[in-house]
């Protein structure tokens, strides 16, 4: 009886055993879940985070460096173009129109003209919208035949950003100084203050021309057309060196010479021939009076 009894309550003890052991493994499934479930919410922020830093991280994990700020090159152009035409004072005025039609400006002007009175040359100096530059020469060079062209460009972008950075600064000086000046309390330090003021002043006027300056030949190209008459083009005559260059120099610079001492001596002859009319006579009787033996007084004794 007592075996039976002991093998009940062993049966019961397995029974109760085998439970816990079941809801332990459910609780911890469950909970597991859970945790899964956490985590893979907590990874997906973390793995946005992370693909967002990405485009501004390099692989090594430094900051990318930041962009750089975009910086519009300041160009000055000029040019030279020559233009044969068989009406020169006709093809002035259509380049005149052609500049202002580009809202361009004629910056100076020298025609010249046979004896009869029709221009056979003309010299123009014209200022176009650097934008217009080229759409200026393909017109003008339709005006006649061209028979010679030159261009040059320069990039100032380094001056132009000097000049702003330096007009900033002397700005900023310009206000320390007016607060220095607000501040002073003895006619020393005010007239000291002030002297210093006006250096500035001025120095920063000097930049702001420099400024204008370097804005109006970005902005303005400046090109130099010259017509003449078809057939008529003047010729630009090499420079002449060597041997027959130096005495063709030598003889020009001796006759230059000559020229001026004739010039010279033209000027000072009245007045040398009116020295030699007084001079000459005194001379000799100066000389006379040399020759003539003093008086002897007579022997009072």
């Amino acid at each position: 009886m007592a075996m039976t009894t002991t093998r009940i309550s062993a049966a019961a003890a397995g029974v109760i055993l085998a439970a816990a052991v079941l809801l332990s493994g459910c609780s911890g499934s469950g909970s597991s879940g859970e945790s899964s479930t956490a985590a893979d919410g907590a990874a997906a922020p973390r793995q946005a985070d992370s693909g967002g830093s990405e485009g501004s991280a390099n692989k090594d994990g430094k900051a990318a460096p930041a962009a750089q700020p975009t910086v519009t090159r300041a160009i000055i152009k000029t040019g030279s173009l020559s233009v044969e035409a068989e009406d020169v004072d006709s093809t002035r005025q259509k380049a005149i129109g052609i500049i202002t039609g580009l809202r361009g400006q004629v910056a100076s002007e020298d025609t010249g003209s046979n004896s009869e009175g029709r221009i056979t040359q003309a010299n123009l100096v014209l200022k176009v919208p650097t934008a217009s530059y080229e759409t200026a020469i393909d017109r003008l060079s339709r005006l006649g035949t061209r028979t010679a062209i030159h261009q040059e460009t320069s990039d100032v972008t380094e001056q132009v950003v000097d000049v702003e950075s330096r007009i900033a600064s002397q700005r900023a000086s310009l206000e320390r100084m007016r607060i220095l000046l607000a501040k002073a309390n003895t006619i020393g330090e005010i007239v000291s203050v002030e002297t210093e003021l006006t250096r500035r002043e001025a120095d920063l006027e000097s930049l702001l021309a420099k400024q204008k300056n370097l804005s109006l030949q970005t902005e303005l190209a400046t090109l130099s057309l010259t017509v003449a008459e078809k057939g008529k083009t003047p010729v630009v005559e090499k420079e002449d060196r060597g041997f027959l260059a130096g005495l063709r120099g030598g003889w020009d610079a001796f006759t230059a010479t000559f020229f001026a001492l004739s010039a010279v001596l033209g000027a000072l002859l009245p007045f040398l021939i009116v020295l030699a009319l007084i001079g000459i006579p005194l001379w000799k009787f100066r000389g006379r009076l040399r020759r003539t033996p003093a008086a002897v007084p007579p022997d009072q004794g």
